[in-house]
């Protein structure tokens, strides 16, 4: 992860200049089934389930460049590869999250430029798949 990157899902670097995140959410499950008793419910513990991350980030190729961190993105998800995920911290202090796999990856393209292609706004959205830590 370089000093100007906000967060880093393996070579993706998501950055002010270039792939900008917008929001992260996290989703996850804890798995406590219940079972109806006289006294009331019974609850047992069984563990957690899927911890999710959602990464909502956007680029405007043609001013901000960001291109290579999405072909990065697509790369990752179609391998199906295990990667690092960082994120910047307070006082730029890294925080390494863990192990994730790009489960779902969204990327929406508006107004597509005349000469290249390729939309004047590009919105991506990947959900991350917690797979253990480093």
């Amino acid at each position: 992860m370089s000093a100007t990157s906000l967060a880093s899902i393996g070579n993706a670097q998501l950055k002010v200049i270039g792939l900008n995140p917008q929001g992260f959410g996290r989703a996850s499950e804890s798995r406590v089934p219940g079972k109806a008793t006289f006294k009331g419910m019974d609850y047992q513990r069984t563990g957690m389930g899927e911890k999710i991350t959602i990464v909502e980030a956007i680029t405007y190729p043609q001013v901000i460049g960001g291109m290579d961190a999405v072909a990065w993105l697509i790369r990752h998800h179609e391998a199906q590869d295990a990667l690092p995920f960082i994120r910047l911290g307070t006082n730029y202090l890294g925080e390494v999250i863990g192990l994730v796999v790009v489960r779902n990856l969204s990327i929406d393209e508006d107004r597509l430029h005349p000469f290249t292609g390729v939309g004047r706004k590009v919105e991506v959205s990947a959900e991350l798949l917690h797979v253990g830590s480093i």
